[in-house]
């Protein structure tokens, strides 16, 4: 079993891995350079399961993630929360405060700390929080990472994150791969894809309210399909994370009743369920 994770190795992203490689035996961890790496080796066939970020609850939605499996048809199988703790260091003898680099999420669920701490230094994007250590220790500044990445760099100040309704702050993942999981999860949410090829008033009230199941999330976007609609409009699609199995009587209700408004105009993908693995 091969499981792709965004890497390099040191993330909360490889913890995430790692949560997910325990439910099987002799697991392989494939580090890859971006998401859509992560998404393409699953659909290629070169790994068996992938882990991408999905929903963080500072920052909120990971579009990226959402829109991969929907256009590499992946399937949803598995999630796992990790709760996300940043802390801030430097090389050892450095005194450069100009730079502070890490993951652009990373900076952004910081970026209280850093406007009071480090207003004048500038806020570096790169590809992950350990390729932020690499590039303090190469070329100075500051990095933002978790504490246990930074090994012998000195860090400066632990949990710098932002604070909201003192909830500790954590990021959901999905679990994907190419097909559905043959097991009905305990405790499940199911993801839809939801796109209409027509605009009226009240269409996404009249949607909703044939889903007779408690709606945890939903989030919208221009339609990546193409849509012609016969209105003026710019075409959208939902995503719907709903509470219940996508095998159980009640789901398949709801969506048949979806797919029956307006005359079949309302196209509907099922990307998976998955155990709630979190209270």
């Amino acid at each position: 079993m091969k499981i792709a994770y965004l890497g390099p190795k040191g993330t909360f992203t490889e913890d995430a891995a790692k949560m997910a490689a325990k439910k099987f035996s002799g697991a392989e961890l494939i580090d890859e350079k971006s998401i859509e790496a992560v998404a393409r080796s699953v659909a290629e066939e070169e790994a068996e399961r992938g882990v991408m970020a999905c929903y963080n609850y500072l920052e909120g939605l990971v579009q990226e993630c959402l829109d991969l499996i929907y256009e590499n048809n992946l399937k949803i199988v598995g999630a796992e929360r990790v709760y996300v703790k940043f802390a801030i260091g430097m090389k050892n003898g450095n005194a450069d405060f100009s730079r502070v680099y890490s993951h652009p999420k990373a900076l952004a669920q910081c970026s209280n700390y850093l406007f009071q701490n480090y207003p004048d230094a500038r806020q570096v994007p790169v590809a992950s929080t350990s390729k932020a250590i690499e590039e303090c220790v190469n070329g100075g500044g500051l990095a933002v990472a978790k504490k246990e990445a930074f090994g012998n760099i000195a860090v400066l100040a632990e949990d710098v994150g932002n604070k909201k309704h003192g909830r500790k702050n954590f990021t959901d993942f999905y679990v994907v791969a190419r097909d559905y999981c043959s097991e009905v999860p305990e405790n499940p949410l199911t993801m839809v894809a939801i796109t209409p090829r027509i605009d009226r008033p009240r269409l996404l009230h009249d949607l909703l309210g044939r889903i007779e199941l408690n709606i945890e999330k939903i989030h919208s976007r221009p339609a990546i399909d193409e849509v012609n609609l016969r209105s003026n409009g710019e075409p959208q699609m939902f995503y719907l994370e709903i509470a219940g199995s996508m095998d159980s009587a009640a789901f398949k209700k709801c969506i048949e009743k979806i797919k029956a408004l307006e005359k079949g105009s309302i196209t509907v993908r099922i990307l998976g369920s998955y155990e709630r693995t979190w209270s």
